[in-house]
This record gives structure tokens, sequence and C-alpha cells, in this order.
């Protein structure tokens, strides 16, 4: 099992001196929601085409709710068949989250995932910092280009799949949402994305 230890931010600008590790496609579906778990599965297609099908069940740790918002959970991953995936994706109980993540090294050996959403969540752009313990999370100086801190309380992945376009929208600011066309669009462009 392992422990996840993250932060969730905006993005302000994109560097000059980005670059990119890899490209994903991911498909997310939850089949499971309670208090403390959630099961969920995801398709990732990686810039080869090579398409995993993957079952994953987090577990709440705690969830500080101070000024740096780290978000804490144990979780198991699984490969599972396309043939498991098509029968068990019939349970789900949540809207599809289409994204595509864009890893990228930033300092200290860390990484960070910017995931552009799709569909109902468009214009939604997100980074993540995944942190080895809570030590390093607490201290991390962000470098300026990295936006405000989001936290999870409300734009995780689990809250939003179960949003409508119009609550998702009204969970965020217009500036926000402008901001984020800009990046995007400077991404797709750069970096030939759908």
């Amino acid at each position: 099992m392992n422990q996840e230890i993250e932060r969730k931010f905006a993005v302000k600008y994109l560097p000059k001196d980005l670059k990119i590790e890899k490209l994903i496609d991911i498909t997310q579906d939850i089949i499971y929601h309670d208090k403390f778990t959630i099961i969920r599965l995801r398709k990732i297609k990686n810039e080869k085409e090579k398409i995993e099908y993957i079952y994953t069940v987090k577990t709440k740790g705690n969830i500080e709710n101070s000024k740096n918002k780290i978000a804490n959970k144990y979780e198991i991953e699984s490969n599972i068949t396309k043939e498991d995936y098509e029968e068990i994706i019939k349970n789900k109980i949540s809207n599809t989250i289409n994204k595509t993540r864009i890893i990228l090294p930033i300092k200290d050996r860390l990484k960070a995932e910017i995931d552009i959403y799709y569909d109902y969540l468009e214009d939604l752009l997100t980074l993540e910092v995944e942190f080895p313990n809570e030590l390093e999370a607490k201290n991390f100086k962000k470098p300026d280009w990295i936006g405000e801190e989001l936290g999870y309380q409300k734009l995780s992945n689990g809250k939003l799949a179960k949003m409508t376009k119009e609550e998702f929208r009204s969970n965020v600011t217009k500036e926000f949402l402008e901001n984020n066309k800009k990046i995007i669009l400077q991404l797709k462009e750069k970096y030939n994305l759908k």
C-alpha cells in the first residue's frame, strides 16, 4: 500500500523552460465511494498509444485543513485486463472525467502533474505535486509560475466526478477559468494536444 501525500495548485503562467517528461490521456470513473474509501477505474493511454487499465482503492489518511491543505491518502493500484475494465465500468457511479496529464520535473527531484480537463470540466487546469513525506509537503516553496493553493475541499477528482457543469463552474471564479483558458491554449499549440 502506497502513501500518497500531495498538494493541489492553480497555474499562474507557463515557464519558458517547461520540460515535459511525459504526456498521458486519462479516462477516470468511480465505482464506489463512501466517507473513507474511493474505488476508481482508469484507462490510461501514453504517447506511444499503449493503453493500461488500472483499478485503484484509495483510503483517507488525514486531511489537514491548514493553510497547506495537504492530502494524505493510502492507495493500492492494480493493472487489470481490458475485459475486466469493460465489465467493472458498467457499475460506475460518477461522471466520467477525461483529462490530459503533463508530467514535468520541478525543483528538488519533485514532479508536477498538470491536468487539462475536458467535457463538462472544460477550462479546468490544475497542478499537483506529490511528496515523499509530510515534512517536505509542508515546507514546499513553490516556483513563481505555480499559483494559489486549491486544496481538496472543492476540487478533488472525487468531488468533480459528482458535479454537473453548473456546479463545477459555481465553485471557481471567472478569472480562474479565463487564465486557465489562456494556458490551455498555449499548451495545445505548443504540444499538439487534442
